[in-house]
């Protein structure tokens, strides 16, 4: 089976110096060493990559899932250095992570703490991303232990006859970002919680927030699909096969649900085994974002096999 070359992907993301430069200031790393040290700072970044013996089945409590939440918004449409820039900030204001004082602070607050919270996330989406934390904190602070209830979700989609424990974890991305009447029914809300749509995001940042949680995943923005797509277009043909297969599954088979999960599950098919599927997916994205742009794609052949 063909793989992504990511030593390909990594040579070219840091062999230009103005590109190199730009990334790493667009990600706050220090533009020094090689390209395979450029690659490792700037996946530590992402902070996706699970510590040496965490599981997934490890318990997290509702601050650990508040700020898993927080920082998949605050990666929505503003460079990375950018957040992190006003993280620490932002994580004053959120008392730490802390949904049930952010909860009980907007109970009784005069709008000071939106003003403070869009303080720290600049750009064009500052008003949703503000109002989809609000929402977190609501849904976090005065709800059941959320991380269990993701746990449960995951052991059900996995324990469905030939489903994967890889094409678990999109599924579960499916239910959170999709807000269908029908997923809910099919996979009722535990008690305490009203819908399992999370506040906020769709299926790609229900993937970012689940990789900001450690679980393994690809996540399906604009530059993965156009990416993968040509670079393994046999391979998407048999992932929308198989991501209507999981659809019907999960109780839909709506586009908003189909074609991003098929290029989460190309991408962790396609992807080296030698290396984890969140790193592969940080740093393709970094390629498409900065390298191989939409209408300027070079020759350059980034499979492998």
């Amino acid at each position: 089976m063909p793989t992504i070359d990511l030593d390909k992907v990594i040579e070219r993301c840091f062999s230009e110096p103005d590109i190199r430069k730009r990334i790493c200031g667009d990600f706050g790393i220090k533009d020094s060493g090689t390209a395979q040290d450029l690659a490792s700072k700037l996946v530590k970044q992402f902070d996706q990559i699970p510590p040496s013996g965490h599981s997934w089945e490890n318990h997290l409590d509702n601050c650990r899932v508040f700020r898993a939440a927080v920082f998949a918004i605050g990666s929505n449409s503003r460079k990375w250095a950018t957040f992190l820039k006003h993280e620490c900030r932002l994580r004053n204001i959120l008392s730490g992570y802390d949904p049930a004082a952010v909860r009980e602070e907007g109970l009784h607050s005069d709008q000071s703490i939106e003003r403070e919270i869009k303080g720290c996330l600049p750009g064009f989406t500052a008003g949703r991303d503000c109002q989809a934390i609000l929402d977190w904190a609501e849904l976090l602070g005065d709800g059941p232990p959320y991380y269990d209830c993701l746990i449960k979700l995951r052991r059900k989609m996995a324990a469905l006859p030939q489903v994967t424990e890889n094409e678990a974890v999109p599924m579960v991305a499916g239910v959170l970002g999709m807000d269908l009447e029908k997923i809910n029914k099919r996979w009722p809300p535990p008690d305490g919680l009203r819908t399992w749509k999370v506040p906020g995001m769709g299926f790609p940042l229900a993937c970012e927030f689940l990789r900001n949680l450690y679980w393994g995943t690809f996540k399906p923005d604009r530059h993965i699909e156009r990416l993968l797509g040509c670079w393994f277009w046999e391979g998407a043909a048999d992932a929308e096969e198989r991501a209507k297969e999981l659809g019907k599954m999960i109780g839909s088979q709506s586009k908003g649900l189909i074609k991003p999960l098929q290029f989460s599950l190309l991408g962790m098919k396609v992807s080296p085994a030698d290396r984890h599927i969140n790193a592969v997916d940080n740093l393709v994205w970094v390629l498409g974002a900065y390298v191989e742009k939409k209408g300027e794609k070079s020759k350059t052949n980034y499979v492998a096999g």
